[in-house]
């Protein structure tokens, strides 16, 4: 009978422990990565907006030669746009080079911009140290 309270003590703590989200969280970035933001103002079509950016997601996943990851969103102010996760600055340059010379994926960003209003992403980005 000790030996099952025993027992039980240790997987319950185990479980505790894993259970606890202060540490099942990793990091966002580590150095040298680079987390890319962009927003945009989409008042008439935001869920239509994002449901068209989720697209443009899956599209890069199967497509681009260059990994990175990605998650669309909206913001406290009704902004919606995407988070990216780059492994460098240069994997996120090629990234972008990428993108641009990339028929399919410019025409679904530019369907997105015209969804929004003709209103362009402004993208902003941060090197983790």
């Amino acid at each position: 009978m000790k030996n099952l309270f025993i027992f039980c003590v240790l997987i319950f703590g185990v479980h505790a422990k894993a259970a606890d989200p202060v540490e099942s969280i990793d990091p966002i970035a580590s150095t040298p990565q680079v987390i890319v933001v962009y927003r945009n103002k989409c008042p008439e079509n935001q869920e239509n907006a994002i449901q068209m950016i989720k697209g443009l997601i899956a599209y890069e996943r199967v497509s681009s030669p260059i990994a990175y990851s990605s998650v669309p969103g909206i913001w406290e102010d009704g902004s919606i746009g995407a988070i990216d996760l780059h492994q460098s600055i240069e994997l996120m340059e090629k990234a972008f080079d990428w993108q641009q010379a990339d028929e399919s994926w410019t025409s679904q960003y530019k369907a997105i911009v015209s969804a929004c209003g003709g209103n362009e992403f402004e993208p902003s980005y941060m090197v983790a140290k």
